[in-house]
């Protein structure tokens, strides 16, 4: 069976690499007098769903490739840049660190470590592993949907993954210090949006 053509408005998508964020493409369609067309594409968002933006059509192949080959260089100077400012080393966290997660566990407010080969390469790493899960049909044991609405520790941004993506929840020994300053510091600020609530009612 032929696979289908990915397509971005109208181009047939040729190159594309992921890197950081985003994914970085290169279409073509020979019809158009600009048949050149480089462009970002991410799914940072709860649905996962494609999103493409900064597309630049031109007629030079080469003048194309320097752009599409430029675009992902800036996002490995980014990626150095993050990298360079973490406070200290942050591993890759490893079954060794979790408890497996059994069919009966409740996922809800659980310390939780994403499974390192679900993640791009450049994200193996705790700050971006560690989550806490805040809702979704995945959190449940006996539920029929999947997914899990996870809070990032170290970023403090909410993702969706599926329940098969964690790795286990963290055990207390293995929860870094910093991790552990985060969830409290985020227990507090929720603690006092809360009351804030109350008072005004």
């Amino acid at each position: 069976m032929e696979q289908e053509k990915r397509m971005v408005k109208g181009y047939e998508v040729v190159q594309a690499i992921e890197i950081g964020k985003v994914e970085v493409i290169l279409a073509v369609d020979e019809q158009q007098d600009k048949p050149y067309l480089v462009c970002y594409c991410t799914r940072q968002n709860l649905l996962s769903m494609e999103q493409y933006y900064g597309a630049e059509q031109g007629s030079d192949y080469l003048k194309a490739m320097k752009d599409f080959t430029e675009r992902i260089q800036d996002e490995v100077a980014s990626l150095q840049q993050e990298r360079a400012a973490l406070p200290l080393d942050m591993p890759v966290l490893t079954a060794n660190e979790c408890h497996a997660l059994t069919s009966e566990a409740n996922l809800e407010n659980e310390l939780l470590a994403i499974r390192p080969e679900r993640l791009r390469p450049e994200y193996r790493a705790a700050h971006h592993q560690l989550v806490v899960a805040i809702g979704g049909f995945g959190m449940s044991p006996h539920a029929r949907g999947r997914a899990v609405y996870v809070r990032n520790v170290y970023s403090g941004k909410e993702q969706r993954w599926n329940r098969d993506d964690m790795l286990g929840s963290v055990k207390p020994e293995h929860i870094p210090p910093w991790a552990q300053q985060r969830i409290e510091q985020q227990q507090a600020a929720e603690k006092k949006k809360a009351n804030q609530r109350t008072d005004a009612r």
